[in-house]
C-alpha cells in the first residue's frame, strides 16, 4: 500500500499531527509520500497523487476539498484527519487515529461515493471558464453593496428573476456549508441533487429549490441596480477560483462526471455526525 499524506501547514504549523501519522505508517512498513500544503494555491504532485492508493488530508474542511478534486482526477479514495474547526468531512481527530489508521491499512473500510458539480462561465459564445466544486458554486456581488438581479433557468426554461445579494447552488455535502449559513436545507450527503439557495432574496420567494442532479441550471447576470456606478459581480468554485462576471453572462452548473471517494471507517450515519456538530457549534 502507498499512501500520500497532504497536511495544512496552517492547521499542523509544527507538524506534530503530520508527524504522529507518518511514523506510525513507518512502523508498519507503509510506503508514504508527504505533501506540505502552505497556502491554497499550493500545488499537489500529480506523480504521488497517482501513484497512491489512499490520501490522507489533515486540516478541515475547506483543505479536504481541495485535495478532493485533485485526487477525483485519478479517483484515489480520501482520508480526512480533522485538525481545523467544524469538520464535517473528515472521518477522524488525531486523537486515537493509529485505530483509524490501522483499519486503513487493512482495507477494512467502506468508500462513499459524492457527487460534485460541474460550471462553466459563458460570455456570448464563448466559454471563459470551467472548472469544478465539491461543495458549492457562488455568485456573489462584490465591492458596492448593491443587489444583484439575475435570472434562473432550469434545463433552458425559464424559472425566476431574482434580486438578491446573490446565489449558492450546492452539492449535497455541500449543504451543510455556506448553502447552510444562507437558510438552505441540509441534505444527506450521499444524495444525487442539486440545491439553489438566493442569499438575503429581495422577494417573498426566498426559499431554496432542490433539483435532480441531471437538471442543467444557469444562471443569467442581469442589468446592474445603478447603470451609473455599476457592480462587481463574481463567481467561486469552492470558494477558491474567483471569476469576475459582467451583464449578460451565464453560468451553467450541471452535475459532473468526477466523483469524490470517502473512506468510511464507522458505523456512525450522518444524522448522528449532523445531531454532535450541531451541539458543539
Amino acid at each position: 500500500m502507498r499512501v500520500l499524506v497532504c497536511v495544512n501547514v496552517q492547521k499542523d504549523r509544527e507538524l506534530k499531527a503530520c508527524n504522529r501519522i507518518c511514523d506510525y505508517l513507518a512502523s508498519q512498513n507503509v510506503d508514504y509520500d508527504k505533501e506540505i500544503l502552505v497556502n491554497k494555491d499550493s500545488a499537489i504532485d500529480k506523480d504521488k497523487l497517482s501513484k497512491a492508493d489512499a490520501v490522507i488530508v489533515l486540516g478541515g474542511d475547506g483543505t479536504l476539498m481541495r485535495v478532493s478534486k485533485k485526487s477525483s482526477v485519478y479517483n484515489v479514495p480520501i482520508l480526512g484527519v480533522n485538525t481545523g474547526h467544524l469538520g464535517f468531512l473528515a472521518q477522524t481527530g488525531v486523537d486515537g487515529c493509529e485505530e483509524t489508521l490501522s483499519r486503513l491499512i487493512k482495507g477494512d473500510y467502506l468508500l462513499e461515493k459524492r457527487m460534485m458539480v460541474a460550471g462553466r462561465v459563458l460570455r456570448g459564445n464563448e466559454v471563459i471558464y470551467e472548472g469544478e466544486a465539491l461543495n458549492d458554486i457562488c455568485i456573489n456581488r462584490a465591492g458596492v453593496l448593491q443587489i444583484l438581479n439575475f435570472d434562473v433557468c432550469v434545463n433552458e426554461q425559464n424559472l425566476k428573476s431574482y434580486s438578491a445579494d446573490g446565489v449558492i447552488i450546492s452539492t449535497p455535502t455541500g449543504s451543510t456549508g455556506y448553502n447552510l449559513s444562507a437558510g438552505g436545507p441540509i441534505v444527506e450527503p450521499s444524495a444525487d441533487m442539486i440545491v439553489l439557495t438566493p442569499i438575503c432574496a429581495h422577494t417573498f420567494m426566498n426559499r431554496s429549490i432542490l433539483f435532480k442532479a441531471e437538471d442543467v441550471v444557469s444562471i443569467i447576470i442581469g442589468e446592474p441596480h445603478d447603470a451609473i456606478t455599476g457592480q462587481t459581480v463574481t463567481a467561486s468554485f469552492d470558494g477558491f477560483d474567483n471569476i469576475e462576471l459582467k451583464k449578460g453572462d451565464i453560468v451553467e452548473i450541471t452535475k459532473s462526471n468526477s466523483i469524490v471517494s470517502f473512506v468510511q471507517l464507522n458505523n456512525v450515519n450522518f444524522l448522528e455526525t449532523l445531531n454532535r456538530k450541531l451541539r458543539e457549534y
